[in-house]
């Protein structure tokens, strides 16, 4: 008996067998289909445990629909299948390439609405599109299913709700350094953080916020208060450093990178690189040409040698995109 028929019978003990005996537990069926999607479609809780424990791959796409096994699990209905996903990396809102549906919307369509409260309990976003524009609201809409609906509408009110009580982050916004002060002053973290909903700011702090708007004056109040610019920020997971030099904010990073006064103070890392492309704040500043942000950032110490994850230093992307000056300022660092 093979791992794929052995989960067609449902036979548990079968499984635990043949993952004892070395099965591949990532072999793909003729359908491409690993036995991680099958488990996960049939909604067999213990098998799908078996399998990752045995080192299934929880983020692997089947090749006609580009399906994960949460998607399968979404369909299947099943919460305990899929809070073993989410539980061992699953990404929650992660779209198929072909519908562009996510977990939560094929929950939605298949009508389980255990399944739906489960997604949204773990972070689910409500607000994503699929390949029709249509959101998970949408779908449950058209398809009159009301209770579906009510638990959605409840997950976007909360999240307007969360977003409300962020004062710090509203004050940030504004500008308000008064408002800002006071707040701090009165206990507020300084390192709160927007939830993630599906807006520009999902899991900004307010000192990555004060960086992208310019704030100058806020961003050193909040520095004074012990925020941490080395905090990651944003769905690109970069830091307020990031984002202050992607926006060309020279003054912005000079206040980042300068040394406080503060003891314990934490400074930023100049060098952070961005788990998506590998950028460091240098060359954020560089891929947009923005020649004060790069000469701060040079003159603090920035590695010159590092390397995106397109193989580029900073010197070779200002060559890469014509900018003549930065890449003299860039070659002459180097040779320094």
């Amino acid at each position: 008996m093979t791992l794929e028929q052995a989960i067609l019978a449902a036979d548990l003990a079968a499984v635990a067998d043949l993952i004892r005996s070395g099965a591949d537990v990532n072999r793909r069926g003729l359908d491409g289909l690993t036995p991680l999607m099958m488990a996960s479609g049939f909604g067999q809780a213990q098998v799908v445990e078996l399998l990752l424990a045995a080192g299934a791959d929880v983020l692997a796409v089947e090749p006609r629909m580009g399906a994960t096994a949460l998607h399968k699990a979404a369909q299947s209905g099943n919460t305990d299948t899929i809070g073993l996903l989410l539980a061992h990396g699953a990404f929650v809102d992660q779209q198929s390439p072909v519908l562009g549906n996510t977990a939560l919307m094929d929950a939605v369509l298949h009508k389980h609405k255990d399944a739906v409260r489960l997604l949204l309990d773990r972070g689910a976003r409500t607000r994503i599109r699929n390949h029709w524009q249509q959101a998970a609201l949408d779908l449950a809409r058209s398809d009159g299913l009301d209770a579906i609906v009510r638990l959605i509408e409840a997950q976007d009110q909360a999240d307007a709700e969360r977003i409300r009580a962020l004062a710090l982050i509203a004050a940030v916004k504004e500008g308000d350094r008064g408002e800002v002060e006071r707040l701090i002053a009165a206990g507020v973290s300084v390192d709160e953080r927007t939830p993630l909903v599906g807006t520009p700011d999902d899991d900004y702090t307010p000192l990555g916020i004060a960086a992208r708007e310019a704030r100058a004056d806020i961003v050193r109040v909040l520095l004074d208060a012990g925020a941490d610019p080395r905090a990651s920020i944003g769905l690109m997971k970069g830091t307020p450093l990031h984002e202050a030099a992607y926006f060309g904010h020279a003054d912005i990073v000079r206040l980042l990178t300068e040394k406080r006064e503060l003891a314990g103070a934490p400074r930023p890392d100049l060098d952070a690189q961005g788990p998506y492309n590998g950028l460091t704040a240098l060359h954020d500043a560089v891929w947009h040409g923005h020649l004060d942000a790069a000469r701060a950032l040079v003159g603090v110490g920035a590695r010159l040698d590092l390397t995106t994850h397109a193989g580029l230093t900073p010197r070779e992307m200002a060559v890469l995109y014509g900018y003549e000056k930065l890449a003299r300022l860039l070659a002459d660092a180097t040779q320094a």
